[in-house]
Formats: C-alpha cells, sequence, structure tokens
C-alpha cells in the first residue's frame, strides 16, 4: 500500500487512521497524468473519484450553455488545485447513478493521482459501515461547502444582473 499514507491528509479520509483508509486499498488504483493531459471532461460520465497526490491540475467550466460545439469551445478557469492538501473531485460520481462530470480537470503539470472506483468504493463502504460514514459525511461536508460557494455566486452574479438591467 505504497500510497496509503499519502491519503492520511486527503479530506476524504478526514477523522480516520492509515489502517482505516487502508480498507479503501482494493477500490483504488494510483495513475500518472503528463502535463496537459485531461483527467475528466465536463459533460461526460464518471465512475471514478481521484485524488491528486502529486501535482497541480485546473478545473474549468464551459463559458456557455447553449450545446453547441463551436460555441462551447471556450473554458474557463475556475481553479487551481495543488497536492499540498490531497485534494479530490469527482465525488458526485460515488454517489450518483450516471454521474455528468460538472467541470473539466485537466493536468497542468506532471501528476500522481489516486483513482478509486465506484463499485469497489461501495463494496468498501458496505463492509466497514463505521468507516464508510465518516467518509461519506466528509464527501457530504465537501459538497455542502461547494453549494454554499455556489449560492453566493449565484447571488452576485443575479444582483449584478438586476443592476445592469436597472439602467
Amino acid at each position: 500500500m505504497p500510497y496509503i499514507p499519502h491519503l492520511k491528509n486527503c479530506p476524504l479520509f478526514k477523522g480516520l487512521s492509515e489502517e482505516e483508509i487502508a480498507v479503501y486499498r482494493p477500490a483504488t488504483h494510483q495513475v500518472s497524468y503528463k502535463k496537459d493531459e485531461s483527467i475528466m471532461t465536463e459533460g461526460g460520465t464518471g465512475e471514478t473519484l481521484v485524488i491528486l497526490i502529486k501535482g497541480q491540475v485546473t478545473i474549468s467550466k464551459k463559458l456557455t450553455l447553449l450545446g453547441d460545439e463551436a460555441s462551447d469551445a471556450k473554458d474557463k478557469t475556475f481553479i487551481t488545485l495543488t497536492d499540498e492538501y490531497r485534494p479530490f473531485f469527482g465525488e458526485m460520481a460515488m454517489l450518483m447513478d450516471d454521474s455528468i462530470r460538472t467541470a473539466s480537470v485537466t493536468a497542468s503539470s506532471d501528476c500522481e493521482m489516486v483513482i478509486m472506483e465506484k463499485e469497489a468504493f461501495q463494496t468498501a463502504c458496505a463492509k466497514h459501515p463505521a468507516i464508510g460514514l465518516q467518509v461519506m459525511e466528509n464527501i457530504a461536508s465537501k459538497l455542502a461547502t461547494n453549494l454554499e460557494r455556489e449560492s453566493k455566486n449565484v447571488l452576485k452574479l443575479t444582483t449584478a444582473f438586476s443592476l445592469v438591467l436597472d439602467e
């Protein structure tokens, strides 16, 4: 289990020991990505969660919702993540059937990732319910934080739009 110690600082496993984290070992494998390589594509389906253990990635979204490939060609980078805090992404795939990726993720340097497969993740949670509950709480915490941030962004955007229309 060479990469399990790297996961100790990952927020997905907050509150768990290395031994508890190790129950997810059969659900994971390590993958390398080269700089500029696509890790996830917005609109694609997903069955995996990804943990960044070395390198840097950018997360971007399409600038339009028109569905026209030419119009959707430009992406807006929303955040750059580094390996410092072992961030994870793709968590919606662990919770939903036929999950659609909500953003694109690209390696902005050479990266090492731990990939967790949905079916094996669910099996590990079922075999170890107390550990699974902690991991699910950690996922819920991240989703709640994201929802709160996006709600504030929608309010700001709505306010700005409203001010423009009033002029």
